[in-house]
Protein backbone atom coordinates (compact mmCIF):
# COMPACT_ATOMS: atom_id res chain seq x y z
CA UNK A 1 0.00 0.00 0.00
CA UNK A 2 1.33 3.81 -0.62
CA UNK A 3 1.75 5.88 2.24
CA UNK A 4 -1.15 7.19 3.92
CA UNK A 5 -2.23 10.44 2.51
CA UNK A 6 -3.78 13.68 4.58
CA UNK A 7 -6.00 16.01 3.51
CA UNK A 8 -6.97 19.75 4.35
CA UNK A 9 -9.82 21.94 3.00
CA UNK A 10 -9.85 25.63 1.64
CA UNK A 11 -12.61 27.10 0.77
CA UNK A 12 -13.45 28.48 -2.86
CA UNK A 13 -16.43 29.73 -4.87
CA UNK A 14 -17.05 28.41 -8.42
CA UNK A 15 -17.30 30.55 -11.40
CA UNK A 16 -20.85 29.94 -11.82
CA UNK A 17 -23.28 32.00 -9.29
CA UNK A 18 -24.49 30.17 -6.66
CA UNK A 19 -22.45 26.53 -7.53
CA UNK A 20 -20.24 26.74 -4.20
CA UNK A 21 -17.44 24.35 -4.20
CA UNK A 22 -14.63 23.17 -1.96
CA UNK A 23 -11.06 22.63 -3.08
CA UNK A 24 -8.79 20.07 -1.17
CA UNK A 25 -5.87 20.76 -2.76
CA UNK A 26 -6.21 19.37 -6.58
CA UNK A 27 -9.56 17.87 -5.70
CA UNK A 28 -12.83 19.30 -6.00
CA UNK A 29 -15.85 18.77 -3.47
CA UNK A 30 -18.98 20.26 -4.26
CA UNK A 31 -21.90 20.28 -1.87
CA UNK A 32 -25.22 20.34 -2.84
CA UNK A 33 -26.71 21.01 -6.51
CA UNK A 34 -28.27 24.66 -6.81
CA UNK A 35 -31.34 25.40 -9.40
CA UNK A 36 -29.77 26.99 -12.21
CA UNK A 37 -26.39 25.15 -12.26
CA UNK A 38 -26.07 23.20 -15.30
CA UNK A 39 -26.03 19.56 -15.81
CA UNK A 40 -23.06 17.72 -16.56
CA UNK A 41 -22.91 15.60 -20.01
CA UNK A 42 -24.52 12.28 -19.03
CA UNK A 43 -22.91 8.57 -18.44
CA UNK A 44 -26.03 7.45 -20.89
CA UNK A 45 -24.63 4.74 -23.65
CA UNK A 46 -27.38 5.75 -25.69
CA UNK A 47 -28.06 8.58 -28.31
CA UNK A 48 -25.51 10.54 -30.36
CA UNK A 49 -22.36 12.08 -29.00
CA UNK A 50 -22.21 9.38 -25.89
CA UNK A 51 -20.02 6.80 -24.85
CA UNK A 52 -20.10 3.48 -26.23
CA UNK A 53 -21.50 0.51 -25.22
CA UNK A 54 -19.72 -1.75 -22.65
CA UNK A 55 -17.80 1.29 -21.29
CA UNK A 56 -19.76 0.49 -17.71
CA UNK A 57 -19.14 -2.63 -16.43
CA UNK A 58 -22.57 -3.32 -14.23
CA UNK A 59 -20.95 -6.30 -12.68
CA UNK A 60 -22.92 -9.16 -10.92
CA UNK A 61 -22.96 -9.23 -6.77
CA UNK A 62 -22.64 -12.42 -5.20
CA UNK A 63 -24.16 -12.26 -2.10
CA UNK A 64 -22.50 -14.71 0.41
CA UNK A 65 -19.78 -15.54 -1.44
CA UNK A 66 -17.12 -15.76 1.11
CA UNK A 67 -19.03 -15.72 4.42
CA UNK A 68 -22.85 -14.46 4.91
CA UNK A 69 -23.69 -11.33 3.55
CA UNK A 70 -27.62 -9.79 3.67
CA UNK A 71 -28.90 -9.00 0.15
CA UNK A 72 -32.18 -6.70 0.95
CA UNK A 73 -31.56 -5.17 -2.29
CA UNK A 74 -30.34 -6.37 -5.70
CA UNK A 75 -27.09 -5.59 -5.47
CA UNK A 76 -26.03 -6.02 -9.32
CA UNK A 77 -28.46 -3.31 -9.81
CA UNK A 78 -28.74 0.59 -8.53
CA UNK A 79 -32.17 0.14 -7.21
CA UNK A 80 -32.05 2.15 -3.54
CA UNK A 81 -31.89 -1.39 -2.05
CA UNK A 82 -29.03 -2.11 -0.08
CA UNK A 83 -26.38 -5.19 0.89
CA UNK A 84 -24.48 -5.65 3.83
CA UNK A 85 -22.59 -7.73 6.38
CA UNK A 86 -21.53 -7.02 10.34
CA UNK A 87 -17.86 -7.00 10.15
CA UNK A 88 -14.98 -7.28 13.04
CA UNK A 89 -14.92 -4.11 14.74
CA UNK A 90 -12.24 -2.21 16.71
CA UNK A 91 -8.14 -1.44 15.88
CA UNK A 92 -7.11 -4.17 12.72
CA UNK A 93 -10.75 -4.85 11.97
CA UNK A 94 -9.50 -4.15 8.22
CA UNK A 95 -7.59 -6.78 7.52
CA UNK A 96 -8.69 -9.31 10.84
CA UNK A 97 -10.22 -12.50 10.68
CA UNK A 98 -13.20 -13.65 10.12
CA UNK A 99 -12.10 -12.54 6.22
CA UNK A 100 -15.29 -11.34 4.46
CA UNK A 101 -16.26 -9.04 1.77
CA UNK A 102 -19.09 -7.73 -0.35
CA UNK A 103 -18.12 -9.47 -3.65
CA UNK A 104 -18.75 -8.21 -7.26
CA UNK A 105 -17.11 -10.05 -9.96
CA UNK A 106 -16.79 -8.17 -13.67
CA UNK A 107 -16.78 -9.11 -17.11
CA UNK A 108 -13.26 -8.46 -17.51
CA UNK A 109 -10.73 -6.65 -15.24
CA UNK A 110 -10.98 -3.03 -14.79
CA UNK A 111 -8.85 -0.20 -13.47
CA UNK A 112 -11.41 2.31 -11.82
CA UNK A 113 -14.45 0.89 -9.79
CA UNK A 114 -17.46 3.54 -8.83
CA UNK A 115 -19.53 1.90 -5.57
CA UNK A 116 -23.05 3.47 -5.04
CA UNK A 117 -23.03 3.90 -1.42
CA UNK A 118 -26.57 3.34 0.85
CA UNK A 119 -26.94 5.96 3.76
CA UNK A 120 -28.98 5.16 6.15
CA UNK A 121 -27.78 7.55 8.82
CA UNK A 122 -26.89 10.87 7.15
CA UNK A 123 -29.17 13.37 8.14
CA UNK A 124 -32.04 15.26 6.02
CA UNK A 125 -29.52 18.47 4.83
CA UNK A 126 -27.12 16.13 3.79
CA UNK A 127 -24.42 17.41 6.25
CA UNK A 128 -22.26 14.66 7.96
CA UNK A 129 -21.15 17.27 11.32
CA UNK A 130 -21.41 14.63 13.70
CA UNK A 131 -18.54 11.91 14.36
CA UNK A 132 -21.04 9.22 13.91
CA UNK A 133 -22.17 10.50 10.10
CA UNK A 134 -18.27 11.24 9.13
CA UNK A 135 -17.56 8.09 9.53
CA UNK A 136 -20.44 6.41 8.45
CA UNK A 137 -20.50 7.85 4.79
CA UNK A 138 -16.58 6.76 5.09
CA UNK A 139 -17.50 2.76 5.91
CA UNK A 140 -16.33 1.08 2.87
CA UNK A 141 -12.46 -0.37 2.38
CA UNK A 142 -11.55 -1.58 -1.23
CA UNK A 143 -10.20 -4.53 -2.53
CA UNK A 144 -8.76 -6.28 -5.31
CA UNK A 145 -8.37 -9.27 -6.93
CA UNK A 146 -8.11 -11.48 -10.02
CA UNK A 147 -9.15 -14.92 -11.17
CA UNK A 148 -11.82 -17.05 -12.97
CA UNK A 149 -15.28 -18.48 -12.14
CA UNK A 150 -15.70 -19.10 -8.35
CA UNK A 151 -11.93 -17.74 -7.83
CA UNK A 152 -11.70 -15.06 -5.05
CA UNK A 153 -12.73 -16.79 -2.04
CA UNK A 154 -10.01 -16.61 0.18
CA UNK A 155 -8.10 -14.11 2.28
CA UNK A 156 -4.82 -14.87 0.35
CA UNK A 157 -5.99 -14.03 -3.15
CA UNK A 158 -7.01 -10.79 -2.46
CA UNK A 159 -5.16 -7.31 -1.91
CA UNK A 160 -5.96 -4.22 -0.06
CA UNK A 161 -6.12 -1.56 -2.19
CA UNK A 162 -8.16 1.43 -0.18
CA UNK A 163 -8.56 2.29 3.39
CA UNK A 164 -10.04 5.22 5.37
CA UNK A 165 -7.98 5.99 8.27
CA UNK A 166 -8.70 9.23 9.86
CA UNK A 167 -11.24 12.38 9.44
CA UNK A 168 -11.43 15.99 10.35
CA UNK A 169 -13.46 19.06 9.68
CA UNK A 170 -16.51 17.54 11.37
CA UNK A 171 -17.86 20.84 12.34
CA UNK A 172 -18.37 21.94 8.61
CA UNK A 173 -20.79 19.12 8.03
CA UNK A 174 -17.96 18.42 5.25
CA UNK A 175 -15.53 16.17 6.95
CA UNK A 176 -12.01 15.61 5.19
CA UNK A 177 -10.90 12.13 5.37
CA UNK A 178 -7.08 10.31 5.71
CA UNK A 179 -6.29 7.56 3.17
CA UNK A 180 -4.48 4.62 3.02
CA UNK A 181 -3.40 2.91 -0.58
CA UNK A 182 -5.51 4.70 -3.32
CA UNK A 183 -7.55 7.79 -2.23
CA UNK A 184 -10.94 8.51 -4.05
CA UNK A 185 -10.10 10.33 -7.78
CA UNK A 186 -13.71 11.75 -7.80
CA UNK A 187 -16.72 11.57 -4.50
CA UNK A 188 -20.35 12.73 -4.94
CA UNK A 189 -21.50 14.08 -2.14
CA UNK A 190 -25.11 15.35 -2.92
CA UNK A 191 -26.69 11.86 -3.69
CA UNK A 192 -28.94 11.35 -6.41
CA UNK A 193 -31.76 12.03 -8.81
CA UNK A 194 -33.54 9.13 -8.33
CA UNK A 195 -32.87 7.84 -4.69
CA UNK A 196 -31.72 11.51 -3.25
CA UNK A 197 -29.18 11.54 -0.44
CA UNK A 198 -29.83 7.52 -0.16
CA UNK A 199 -26.82 7.54 -2.73
CA UNK A 200 -24.66 10.31 -0.96
CA UNK A 201 -20.79 9.66 -0.82
CA UNK A 202 -20.94 7.60 -3.61
CA UNK A 203 -17.19 7.90 -4.87
CA UNK A 204 -14.45 6.54 -7.90
CA UNK A 205 -11.51 5.13 -7.41
CA UNK A 206 -9.03 4.42 -9.97
CA UNK A 207 -6.43 1.99 -9.69
CA UNK A 208 -2.67 1.22 -10.56
CA UNK A 209 -3.85 -2.58 -11.67
CA UNK A 210 -6.91 -4.20 -13.03
CA UNK A 211 -8.98 -6.46 -11.49
CA UNK A 212 -12.08 -8.62 -12.23
CA UNK A 213 -13.34 -9.03 -8.84
CA UNK A 214 -13.77 -5.92 -6.21
CA UNK A 215 -14.60 -6.31 -2.73
CA UNK A 216 -15.91 -4.49 0.07
CA UNK A 217 -15.38 -4.39 4.15
CA UNK A 218 -15.62 -2.20 6.56
CA UNK A 219 -13.00 1.09 7.18
CA UNK A 220 -10.32 1.49 10.13
CA UNK A 221 -12.71 4.83 11.00
CA UNK A 222 -15.59 2.81 10.85
CA UNK A 223 -14.36 -0.45 13.19
CA UNK A 224 -12.98 2.13 15.40
CA UNK A 225 -16.39 3.61 16.19
CA UNK A 226 -17.57 0.20 16.85
CA UNK A 227 -20.10 0.63 13.54
CA UNK A 228 -18.57 -1.58 11.05
CA UNK A 229 -21.38 -2.55 8.59
CA UNK A 230 -20.64 -1.66 5.39
CA UNK A 231 -23.86 -0.95 3.20
CA UNK A 232 -24.07 -0.51 -1.08
CA UNK A 233 -26.64 -0.09 -3.62
CA UNK A 234 -24.48 -1.20 -6.38
CA UNK A 235 -20.97 -0.86 -7.81
CA UNK A 236 -19.53 -0.31 -11.36
CA UNK A 237 -16.12 -0.84 -12.83
CA UNK A 238 -14.90 0.88 -15.73
CA UNK A 239 -11.06 1.46 -17.40
CA UNK A 240 -9.81 5.37 -17.01
CA UNK A 241 -8.35 5.66 -20.24
CA UNK A 242 -12.58 4.99 -21.65
CA UNK A 243 -13.92 7.45 -19.09
CA UNK A 244 -11.56 10.43 -18.14
CA UNK A 245 -12.90 11.83 -15.01
CA UNK A 246 -16.30 13.91 -14.99
CA UNK A 247 -14.88 17.40 -14.54
CA UNK A 248 -12.34 19.65 -16.18
CA UNK A 249 -9.54 21.23 -14.80
CA UNK A 250 -11.57 23.45 -12.18
CA UNK A 251 -14.31 21.72 -11.43
CA UNK A 252 -17.99 20.71 -12.12
CA UNK A 253 -19.80 23.75 -13.22
CA UNK A 254 -22.94 21.68 -12.74
CA UNK A 255 -22.56 20.16 -9.38
CA UNK A 256 -23.96 16.27 -10.75
CA UNK A 257 -23.01 12.80 -11.06
CA UNK A 258 -24.34 11.36 -14.31
CA UNK A 259 -25.10 7.58 -14.15
CA UNK A 260 -25.02 5.16 -17.13
CA UNK A 261 -28.62 4.48 -18.49
CA UNK A 262 -27.79 0.97 -18.19
CA UNK A 263 -28.97 1.19 -14.73
CA UNK A 264 -32.29 2.05 -15.43
CA UNK A 265 -34.48 0.40 -13.06
CA UNK A 266 -36.97 2.72 -12.23
CA UNK A 267 -40.56 2.73 -13.83
CA UNK A 268 -40.21 5.89 -15.05
CA UNK A 269 -35.91 5.73 -15.52
CA UNK A 270 -33.24 6.77 -13.00
CA UNK A 271 -32.51 10.13 -13.06
CA UNK A 272 -29.19 11.46 -13.24
CA UNK A 273 -27.38 11.03 -9.93
CA UNK A 274 -27.74 14.57 -8.26
CA UNK A 275 -25.88 17.17 -6.78
CA UNK A 276 -21.92 16.79 -5.55
CA UNK A 277 -18.56 16.10 -6.86
CA UNK A 278 -15.26 15.70 -5.58
CA UNK A 279 -12.73 15.60 -8.51
CA UNK A 280 -9.28 15.83 -8.59
CA UNK A 281 -7.45 18.83 -10.56
CA UNK A 282 -5.17 18.29 -13.59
Amino acid sequence: MSQVRQTRLDQEVSHEKDCPVSRLFGIILRSRHRPGCPDVPGWDVAGPGRLPPGTFDLGTHLPSYILGTVPEGNGTALDGGRVYFFDVKGAGAVTADPFNLLVWKFNSAKDSVRLYTHQDHLSADGLADTDFEAQDVMEYSVWGCNGGDNACKTKAEWTLLSDVTAFANVASGKPTYTFAGTEPTTIYRGGSGGFGLLNAYTRDYTFGAPHNYYGMRTSTISALANDADPELDAVVAFNRQDFPPPCPPGGCPDGKVPGPSTLVLLASGLAAIGAGALKRGK
